[in-house]
């Protein structure tokens, strides 16, 4: 199609058509399972190719004239090439901007020049030009594919890249070869050979990078609840370490009087108030804390390298953070509030049993008149200051009914 082949002709027009049309099944294909953008261009793009590569082949029988066939297959080549950039640019961002238009600008003025300058004719030149223009595209869909590689840090993402640079290789090293035919380093038809077997390669790799991705989002549904959209009881467990060490930290939360809050006000309401608490926690507790809702309105956090004193203010910080709240229902304004219980690991107790102690300590906090954080002591003491909290409370009680949502405004 692009230099002059003689018995291999037929073979590699074949085989070069053929790398295109699995590509843009595979692409059709998965495009119709999934919402990945940037498919359908990939696609369209593969498409074109495998039609520029049968025009070059029908050319070549002496079918069409000559400039019908050089022109054509090199345009729509061209054009082909930049919509596949663009697909590939897409799906690696997994977004569509208007500035990705610019790749097919780029391929039509270039048709254009080509065409009215008929270099087309010429097939050295045209093949120099063409694999030079394919060798830029495929070098910038490496540069995006590498410089989105933070967005989803998957294995084929790696398959992908080593295709497509290996594809700019083979292309540049046609595109010398076209220009330099006694200094190229290896033989037009060799790199023409490998650059055929690149394309079935990027087809293949971009359905493992979608499938990744499906299974990826799977696993984040499994691991996230739904509601709040912070880590749930599955996945906080899952990330806790088998072994404890000096400065590890549980701190349990409950949103105090949540219940009262889906009754008086609905439970539309209470899911706004539950969303807005969970948020706030999970801001607060910051990215190195391990945080999960555990169910209905309690929250864990799982904390390293902790004192008494910092995991006490990390919980006192929430704390404070949840009670700056506001959520308006009608004419009132609901502000939470959260009772918070923390226990740090002194060497003698497992996972479980540290959670445990800081849920004492939580029980203890709302005995105690909620909207306060409590640490866990000794086995005596909690003992001591339950039955302190259990008088408090009485004598709570027998002043005044506890308002039930914390603070109202009108």
């Amino acid at each position: 199609m692009f230099f002059g082949l003689t018995m291999d002709l037929a073979t590699v027009l074949l085989l070069h058509k053929c790398s295109f049309i699995v590509g843009a099944i595979c692409f059709f294909y998965v495009r119709w399972r999934s919402r990945e953008p940037g498919l359908d261009f990939l696609a369209i793009g593969d498409g074109l190719l495998a039609f520029a590569s049968t025009l070059a082949g029908v050319g070549e029988q002496g079918i069409l004239p000559h400039e019908v066939w050089t022109f054509g297959s090199f345009s729509i080549g061209v054009t082909g090439y930049s919509l596949m950039a663009m697909g590939l640019v897409q799906l690696s961002g997994r977004r569509r901007k208007r500035t990705d238009c610019l790749l097919l600008v780029v391929a039509l003025t270039l048709s254009v020049v080509v065409g009215s300058m008929h270099w087309y004719a010429d097939n050295p030149t045209r093949a120099a030009i063409f694999n030079a223009n394919t060798a830029v595209f495929l070098g910038v869909s490496c540069a995006v594919i590498l410089r989105d590689f933070f967005l989803d840090r998957l294995p084929a993402r790696w398959g992908l890249l080593a295709s497509l640079a290996a594809a700019m290789s083979f292309s540049t090293l046609v595109a010398v070869g076209m220009i330099f035919p006694q200094y190229g380093p290896v033989e037009p038809r060799y790199a023409f050979f490998m650059l055929i077997i690149c394309h079935f390669s990027v087809a293949l790799f971009v359905v493992v990078l979608v499938q990744e991705r499906a299974e990826a989002q799977l696993k984040r549904l499994a691991y996230t609840d739904a509601l709040t959209g912070i880590p749930n009881r599955q996945h906080f467990l899952a990330s806790l370490p088998s072994d404890l060490r000096g400065g590890d930290a549980f701190i349990m939360i409950d949103i105090d009087h949540f219940k009262s809050v889906n009754d008086r006000y609905g439970h539309e309401t209470g899911d706004v108030v539950l969303v807005g608490v969970a948020q706030a926690i999970s801001t607060t507790a910051g990215r190195k804390v391990t945080l999960g809702r555990l169910g209905g309105e309690e929250f864990a956090l799982f904390l390293r390298d902790q004192t008494e004193e910092t995991a006490v203010a990390k919980a006192d910080q929430i704390r404070r953070t949840v009670n700056a709240l506001a959520f308006a229902s009608g004419a009132e304004t609901i502000v939470p509030s959260v009772s918070a219980g923390v226990a740090v690991w002194r060497g003698d107790c497992n996972a479980q049993k540290l959670r445990d102690q800081a849920d004492q300590a939580l029980y203890l906090a709302k005995r105690g008149g909620r909207d306060r954080v409590e640490l866990y002591a000794n086995p005596q003491s909690m003992e001591e200051l339950s039955s302190s909290a259990t008088a408090t409370t009485v004598t709570q009680h027998s002043s005044g009914p506890e308002h039930p949502l914390g603070e109202l405004a009108a």
